[in-house]
């Protein structure tokens, strides 16, 4: 009776769409980064702000009221007239604290980015675990797409799950239901300034650790380029007096959209906001070309 050797035999079974590819690897990532020792507390303690967001936005029915208390966490009197105007209508109100509750969460983010982001990429290549991944029908594409949603997952903890809470509350709590109709606008802000945290954070991150299997080292230049441009920008701005300093500064930038996206006076305003849309596509586009790049270079090595 002939023996016939088994060679190589197309998969004939029901292949995955690439959203399901990427969430398979998403929710590996994310269960791993869970274990990590005092995440979960400094998750808590990043959206400590969040506390601070429901008090005002319950307050927001009560102009007199919420002027006084915004004077003591956003802006004084005078400034807080000049950015919303003589009309203080609760949709103006809630896109500022908003917006400002954005900004505030710049930093928990950077923070809980620079503890979870560095070993995203740097483990694989440190235990040479690319080879495993692409081994299945798997492309670059779904595993960088994979890598990114962990990071998403964490930056929606701190500014996309609390922020949609309180906004769902504050409209449950207002006087009527026409609030929902004039604060949708703030909803879209929310939902816009989480895309931009999520996707400028998550590929600078996953680039930074696409360069090196040390995770420590990835931590510690990822740390460096916030701190860094924050400082050259804050540098820059009070010895030469540039009004385009905050241009240097990726927070600044992300803060200077983020106004724009819930329709609020500019972060700087005597310049555009388009210059800073600019600067962040850049970064991220060539951010993007070095990630791709590097996760080529090393699956041919492995």
């Amino acid at each position: 009776m002939p023996i016939h050797e088994k060679g190589y035999r197309h998969y004939e079974g029901k292949l995955r769409g690439r959203l399901s590819r990427s969430l398979t690897i998403a929710r590996c990532g994310t269960s791993l980064a869970l274990k990590k020792r005092g995440l979960i507390a400094m998750v808590l303690l990043g959206i400590a702000p969040a506390f601070v967001l429901a008090v005002l936005v319950y307050q927001a029915s009560r102009t007199e009221e919420f002027i006084k208390l915004a004077g003591r966490f956003i802006y004084s009197s005078s400034e807080w007239q000049l950015l919303v105007g003589k009309t203080h209508t609760v949709a103006v109100i809630w896109q500022v604290i908003f917006s400002r509750f954005f900004i505030w969460q710049l930093i928990p983010v950077a923070s809980v980015v620079t503890y979870v982001g560095p070993e995203l990429i740097s483990q694989d290549l440190r235990v040479r675990a690319l080879q495993v991944y692409y081994a299945r029908p798997i492309t670059r594409l779904d595993y960088v797409l994979g890598k990114l949603m962990v990071v998403a997952v964490f930056v929606a903890m701190l500014t996309l799950v609390p922020a949609v809470l309180i906004y769902i509350v504050g409209v449950v709590l207002s006087k009527s239901i026409v609030v929902a109709g004039e604060t949708w606008p703030t909803l879209v802000g929310i939902l816009g300034g989480y895309l931009l945290i999520t996707v400028v954070a998550g590929v600078l991150v996953l680039a930074c650790s696409s360069l090196s299997r040390r995770s420590g080292s990835v931590a510690v230049a990822w740390a460096m380029l916030v701190i860094v441009t924050d400082a050259a920008h804050g540098l820059v701005g009070e010895a030469l007096g540039l009004k385009w300093s905050h241009l240097l500064s990726l927070r600044a930038n992300v803060a200077q959209l983020a106004t724009r996206l819930f329709d609020v006076k500019p972060e700087y305003a005597p310049v555009h906001w388009s210059a800073s849309l600019f600067v962040l596509a850049a970064v991220v586009v060539v951010a993007l070309g070095l990630l791709f790049r590097r996760v080529q270079v090393l699956e041919g090595e492995h």
